[in-house]
């Protein structure tokens, strides 16, 4: 065979192979986009769901908001006042003081509980006098109506004025 001849044959066969690798390139560039397409697809998909619960969370934060202006609690002043008496945060210390004493609450625990104010998110400071706190022992449980009254120094006393188990 020529060598001019051999040289063609030669040429064809590599660009036989060029063409077969460039192919190759093209099927697995196709492959791989058409599953990054779907791949994008699905994080498109989790970002709207992503959106739709930052809204709803959003909406119930603007509903808390308006709920806990609505609420009753201490004014500006009356903080003041109990700051001066010595409490450093007073409706922090006056919830973590009813905290410590769970004998305020005039029912027994049963099947083994015992009463507590287990949960800082229920007990309201109504007014300068008064607080309102939910109680329970993990069997049954209820509310209790409090007189508070803070000495200089900060001591905290309490007095009962209602009760009832729900």
């Amino acid at each position: 065979m020529p060598a001019s001849r051999k040289a063609i044959r030669i040429e064809a066969i590599l660009w036989l192979v060029v063409t077969a690798v460039a192919i190759g390139l093209a099927a697995l560039l196709l492959v791989r986009s058409a599953s990054q397409r779907a791949e994008l697809r699905a994080m498109q998909a989790e970002k709207e769901a992503l959106a739709a619960q930052v809204a709803e969370l959003e909406t119930r934060c603007a509903e808390y908001e308006k709920w806990t202006k609505n609420q009753p609690g201490l004014l500006p002043w009356e903080v003041e006042d109990l700051k001066k008496k010595g409490l450093k945060n007073p409706v922090a210390d006056l919830i973590a003081d009813l905290q410590a004493h769970p004998e305020l609450v005039p029912y027994k625990g049963v099947l083994g509980g015992t009463m507590a104010f287990g949960f800082p998110e229920k007990i309201y400071i109504l007014t300068e006098k008064y607080v309102l706190a939910y109680f329970e022992d993990g069997h049954i449980a209820g509310w209790i109506l409090l007189e508070y009254g803070v000495a200089r120094g900060g001591k905290i006393t309490w007095r009962v004025i209602d009760s009832y188990l729900d």
